[in-house]
């Protein structure tokens, strides 16, 4: 057996038919930067005493169970499942015939959202397809010289030897021109509004993942998302004192992040995704710049539930998958 580099190290992805039951065949490999998700485990230290100074004649395992780190440059189509996973259900509509289709996303307001089987090949020398898999949180973020990025945490039940051949089909994805965010006091505002002088951008979804355990087993019985929570940070130029003047009241505003690729699927349709946050605070504010610098502000949100639009966000992914 030779040694292996981390290029070598892959991993795809498919959402289980039957929750937590390992599928065998990947939908989609997902190109990546960093894979690394395998086993860990909890071990218990034996502390009877037995007559000398030594503190321990033997630890045993009480926990099994598999978790990592995902990251790379976001793909339109390969995102899918992990905003599957997220939200919990989706809605597909077909935009041009066997081409193109939008995802609608919204969040299943219980703990066992759809799960996903990774697959993980580790070069020649192992390959396993982890099976309950759950997004931990997903991360995407931007700048204005580089590709749009996503960094994700991911824990799954149980693992099972694998044999599916890795491919990969061609992929779409997004920069920093391809972004615009707004805001607006209404969301029917939010058309007209002028799009912020943004830099950076930076946007978590995290889903309190956590893993039940039960007597009888070394795994746990499930993996659960516990909460929906989305924060993020925008760096912009500072022009006025509209989110210095959010951070100290308690005025709320809707938010848009439209994501437009500059690939054409099919007809004028592009990959898209874009966010609708509902209700967005102000949690912090900072403004810098030195004599030579054009003065920015950076700015931290967190986006809540709207009781009137029941509901804290919507997500729309268009791209070349028929569903997920």
């Amino acid at each position: 057996m030779s040694e292996i580099i981390g290029k070598e190290i892959q991993l795809g992805v498919k959402v289980e038919g039957t929750r937590g039951t390992a599928e065998t065949v990947a939908s989609k490999w997902v190109k990546n930067v960093t894979a690394d998700i395998f086993a860990r485990v909890e071990k218990v230290v034996d502390d009877n005493s037995q007559g000398v100074l030594e503190d321990s004649s033997q630890t045993r395992v009480i926990k099994k169970w598999f978790d990592g780190e995902l990251a790379g440059i976001v793909h339109a189509d390969a995102i899918g499942y992990f905003f599957e996973q997220i939200y919990g259900q989706s809605t597909a509509t077909t935009v041009e015939t066997d081409e193109v289709y939008s995802h609608a996303y919204s969040v299943l307001q219980n703990i066992e959202h759809p799960t996903l089987s990774l697959f993980a090949k580790d070069g020649g020398v192992s390959q396993e397809v982890f099976n309950g898999g759950v997004v931990s949180t997903l991360e995407l973020t931007a700048t204005v010289d580089d590709f749009l990025r996503f960094s994700s945490s991911l824990m799954a039940k149980d693992a099972t030897a694998n044999s599916d051949t890795p491919a990969y089909a061609t992929d779409y994805d997004f920069i920093g021109k391809d972004i615009i965010i707004k805001i607006a006091s209404t969301e029917a505002g939010l058309s007209s509004a002028t799009a912020l002088k943004a830099k950076e951008l930076g946007i978590t979804w995290d889903t309190g993942a956590t893993a039940d355990y039960c007597f009888g087993s070394y795994s746990p019985s499930d993996v659960y998302n516990q909460k929906m929570m989305i924060e993020g940070t925008i760096t912009k130029n500072y022009i006025d004192d509209t989110f210095k003047d959010l951070l100290t009241s308690d005025t709320a505003v809707y938010m848009e992040i439209a994501i437009v690729g500059e690939t054409v699927l099919e007809g004028s349709n592009s990959p898209e995704i874009k966010i609708l946050l509902n209700k967005v605070q102000v949690q912090d504010w900072d403004r810098s710049g030195a004599n030579d610098d054009i003065v920015t502000e950076e700015i931290t949100f967190k986006a809540l539930y709207n009781n009137a639009d029941s509901q804290q966000s919507e997500l729309t992914l268009q791209n070349t998958t028929a569903s997920y």
